[in-house]
């Protein structure tokens, strides 16, 4: 296979034209903590993949056996129907453009009405007490009650390739980027992005699983910077009496 190919296990009837949700390992790797958390709160049934081009070297086991890099999910509620494309790897960016293509060619299979897009923004960005920034491509008419992404500022990665791509085909697309520090592992940033996708769609996510997990990460990184601290402490004390 010399790209990405979506492919669909079994079959499924919408009522109605679905939205969907994603996201990538990109800052706090937020985009991928929220989709995964989605998936499995919402208990979600997997129908397909977007197959890799290359063979891959890892796996887990899941509820539905061994686990593909990006796999395709489908809840169908009273309200909503939702399509999630977990990633559980990032694109490789030799095959990014068929990546992308793979990925209309769901979102035209599907007849998806509106797609959501999860990332993370550095926190140092921040320019008062919000929680995220937002955007949308033009053909979207959805309006956030939050700051919009500020100009000058670059997304990069496989999000800004499918916001492209989303853009040039006239698909509505929704950015959320809640705030995160970079280079750490955000659960709370995943939970305030699910938050906001919840009050949109109108569906209760529970995302206390989420906020427990950050708060105890912070008390060991607490614990960890306290314990630092006193070897230093206890290091000049050692060397101010030899």
């Amino acid at each position: 296979m010399k790209g990405y190919r979506t492919s669909i296990v079994k079959s499924v009837q919408f009522n109605t034209a679905p939205i969907l949700v994603t996201g990538f390992h990109g800052y706090g790797a937020v985009g991928y903590l929220a989709t995964r958390y989605i998936v499995s709160k919402l208990n979600m049934e997997l129908i397909g993949f977007i197959e890799a081009p290359l063979v891959v070297d890892f796996t887990s086991i899941e509820d539905y056996g061994l686990s593909k890099p990006h796999e395709i999910f489908i809840k169908q509620l009273n309200d909503v129907e939702i399509v999630a494309l977990l990633n559980r790897i990032n694109p490789d960016r030799k095959f990014m453009a068929s990546y992308i293509k793979a990925f209309i060619d769901m979102v035209r299979l599907f007849n998806v009405k509106e797609i959501f897009l999860i990332g993370g923004l550095d926190v140092r960005f921040r320019e008062d007490k919000e929680e995220f920034r937002w955007l949308k491509t033009k053909s979207s008419k959805r309006s956030l009650d939050a700051p919009y992404f500020m100009k000058g500022a670059y997304i990069v990665g496989p999000l800004a390739s499918m916001l492209l791509a989303l853009e040039e085909h006239g698909v509505s697309a929704t950015a959320i980027f809640p705030y995160t520090e970079p280079e750490s592992i955000d659960h709370r940033a995943a939970a305030s992005a699910i938050k906001v996708l919840s009050s949109i769609l109108g569906i209760d996510i529970d995302v206390s699983e989420l906020v427990n997990y950050a708060e105890k990460i912070e008390e060991m990184e607490k614990l960890i910077q306290s314990m630092q601290l006193q070897q230093s402490v206890e290091r000049k004390e050692s060397m101010m009496h030899t």
